[in-house]
């Protein structure tokens, strides 16, 4: 049997040798290499600095001054985006956004803070999470959104929820004072600010100014448009990290490594780097919330592109105690000119006239609850994600339902016409004229739809045959491995995720204290 330090000495030769092979420029040494800044590894990157280890950061996109965030949508969508936006399904039929850059996905995401229900983590079997919630909102200071920032868009939609006598509520968020861009929200907020003691927040409080800052400030390292390439491994052991800078090859040498790159770019790298896979779940059962839009044209003017997006929520059709495997949320949505361009049916000038008539579109997002349905993460021979996805007959039968169900809500809001993103135009101005809705059912690429919540491709369980980590985070197969992104999601959450994520994180950076450095 080796001695510690002839173990060391073994590692540090292989290390060596890695190196030279791989014309390394630049070395660092950490206790914790954390890969990916958004809500599952700022959060990590906090917890452990400011229990004294030495934390280094990596994060494939900009570190962003906020205040040079622009309203030129081409440039913001390459700035904040991975594929500039145009992350799809390998069909092609959904569209996924994820955020690219320091704080990740929480720079361009809509600031709803909500936690999931109760039994879907006893579901899960996870610890109790209570106190890391509590911790997590202190920290993003989560509060209730006001009346007076319900703007008109959301007003008049919960005028229709009121109306068909469904259950809505007025959600709860992270944001400072609000100086309410409106649709500019969707590609970072300009005002975006936070003092580490929390005592002074303005606008959208995003993981890049909140727990990164609280992260470096405790001594953590990051390192930003730098893209991890391998995971080294040695005698089943994490070791390190191969990565990219622009200036030339990076090696982070570290006792523990942590995964936090999202539910798509998390199994990417772990494929890459060929990490064990033995059960074969690495990539599989893939999440994605699938969400169509509905729109209803009013007679008055909604001007939906001003004021905080969505503040208003609707949970009548999601009940994880009676319907765990199914259902969905409906949540009031609109965009800039382009976003709701690329979303209204139609061509040429018929196009022309419904964009028109932009300041009288209020719109829905029927968010699905994909529980039935599964997906799966690979890489191509480039090292690519190749992301497969096609949704079950069940859940396109809820899908269905659900855009029936927001129209029905849009005409008993007002409007005098619906507005589906089919291919084609097909004027829907009655309740009867919904059937077609019906009839086209959802068939991939003749009707949009988006998503902006992959997860569940590394999940985490207690029986070793169905899930890819432990309850700690660790992974079963690579010591000191440990997972803290939405890859962690056993099921589909159902509701928006960041909350999740990050009391999982820090669950996760505690767990890692205890198992590896207490």
């Amino acid at each position: 049997m080796n001695t510690p330090h002839a173990w060391s000495s073994s590692i540090s030769n292989k290390i060596f040798s890695l190196l030279n092979r791989k014309k390394v420029q630049q070395q660092e040494h950490a206790d914790v290499c954390v890969i990916g800044s958004g809500a599952g590894g700022a959060v990590v990157a906090k917890v452990l600095a400011e229990a004294g280890l030495s934390v280094i950061i990596l994060e494939a996109g900009e570190n962003h001054d906020p205040t040079t965030f622009g309203s030129y949508e081409p440039e913001m969508l390459r700035r904040l985006f991975w594929d500039s936006g145009l992350r799809r399904t390998r069909d092609g039929a959904i569209v996924i956004s994820q955020g690219r850059g320091v704080g990740g996905s929480t720079v361009h995401n809509l600031c709803y803070a909500v936690r999931p229900p109760q039994v879907l983590l006893d579901r899960w079997r996870v610890p109790d999470l209570s106190a890391h919630f509590e911790r997590v909102e202190q920290t993003l200071g989560v509060t209730q959104i006001p009346e007076t920032d319900v703007n008109r868009l959301n007003a008049v939609i919960r005028r229709g929820c009121e109306a068909m006598g469904w259950h809505g509520v007025v959600q709860r968020h992270n944001r400072g004072a609000c100086p309410s861009c409106g649709a500019q929200c969707l590609f970072g907020c300009p005002a975006s600010k936070s003092t580490q003691d929390g005592s002074t927040r303005t606008g959208k409080q995003s993981m890049a100014v909140t727990y990164i800052p609280l992260a470096l400030a405790a001594g953590a390292k990051l390192f930003s448009n730098c893209t991890a390439e391998k995971i080294h491994v040695d005698r089943d052991r994490a070791a390190g990290v191969f990565a990219q800078l622009p200036s030339g090859n990076l090696y982070v040498q570290s006792k523990v490594v942590v995964l936090a790159a999202g539910a798509i770019n998390s199994p990417q790298l772990w494929l890459k780097s060929r990490l064990p896979n033995t059960n074969r779940q690495v990539g599989t059962n893939l999440h994605l919330h699938p969400a169509v839009f509905v729109g209803g044209i009013f007679d008055e003017a909604i001007d939906g592109h001003i004021g905080i997006p969505q503040s208003f929520y609707i949970d009548e059709f999601l009940d994880m105690e009676k319907a765990p495997g199914s259902g969905y949320l409906l949540m009031p949505a609109f965009g800039s000119q382009m976003i709701v361009a690329a979303s209204l049916p139609g061509f040429g000038e018929n196009h022309h006239e419904l964009m028109e008539r932009y300041r009288h579109i209020a719109a829905l997002l029927v968010l699905l609850h994909d529980n039935r349905t599964t997906g799966r993460v690979s890489v191509n021979y480039k090292g690519t994600p190749n992301i497969a996805y096609r949704l079950r007959r069940a859940d396109k039968r809820i899908l269905v339902e659900g855009a029936i169900n927001a129209a029905r809500l849009l005409f008993a809001a007002g409007a005098t016409e619906i507005l589906m993103p089919y291919t084609q135009h097909f004027p829907i101005k009655t309740e009867t004229g919904l059937e077609i809705i019906r009839q086209r059912g959802i068939v991939p690429n003749d009707i949009m739809l988006a998503s902006s919540h992959p997860q569940g491709t590394l999940r985490m369980g207690r029986n070793p045959v169905g899930s890819v980590v432990k309850l700690s985070g660790e992974s079963r197969a690579v010591e000191g491995l440990f997972v803290a992104d939405a890859s962690l999601f056993p099921t589909s959450i159902g509701v928006p995720p960041t909350l999740t994520i990050a009391a999982l994180a820090e669950h996760v950076a505690n767990q890692i204290i205890e198992s590896r450095f207490a």
